[in-house]
């Protein structure tokens, strides 16, 4: 909620989906529904920031529902301007995207680390390459250190 106690339009987006049970495995979820939830109008017409900010308002509200639905162990996923909840069955290729998106910014992370350290001669010795390069190994061996800040 907001300071005002306004809910947030993800918070009225996911009301609308548990209200009209919309959270369950397989269920499609219209993009047009959304945005009338959203109050999302898009004009036939229009500059290419106003398009930006319509989809970006609608990826807020959808990325804040998909978050509480990822607890539940659903994904939200969109397909053709509509979304739909993976099946559980298909909740596999998702967690391997999300793996490999992991390692290849942590390799961007320790591409950017050694750079940096490279670059600044006066620096102090740290720890951040081991550790770019132990949670990109436990991500290969798919160990979890319980770290909640990735």
């Amino acid at each position: 909620m907001s300071d005002d106690n306004t809910p947030t339009p993800g918070q009225c987006l996911m009301a609308y989906l548990t209200d009209n049970k919309l959270t369950d495995y397989g269920q499609v979820i219209l993009g047009d529904d959304v945005r009338a939830v959203l109050g999302i109008t898009i004009p036939r017409l229009g500059t290419q920031k106003q398009f930006r900010n319509l989809a970006l308002a609608e990826l807020t509200a959808v990325d804040y529902c998909r978050n509480i639905l990822l607890g539940k162990g659903k994904y939200l996923t969109q397909s053709g301007g509509d979304y739909r909840i993976l099946l559980p069955s298909e909740n596999a290729r998702q967690v391997e995207v999300y793996v490999s998106q992991a390692d290849r910014k942590l390799k961007r992370a320790l591409k950017l680390s050694k750079s940096s350290q490279q670059a600044a001669t006066n620096q102090q010795p740290d720890n951040t390459n081991v550790r770019i390069m132990m949670k990109r190994e436990a991500i290969r061996n798919r160990v979890d250190f319980g770290d909640k800040s990735a």
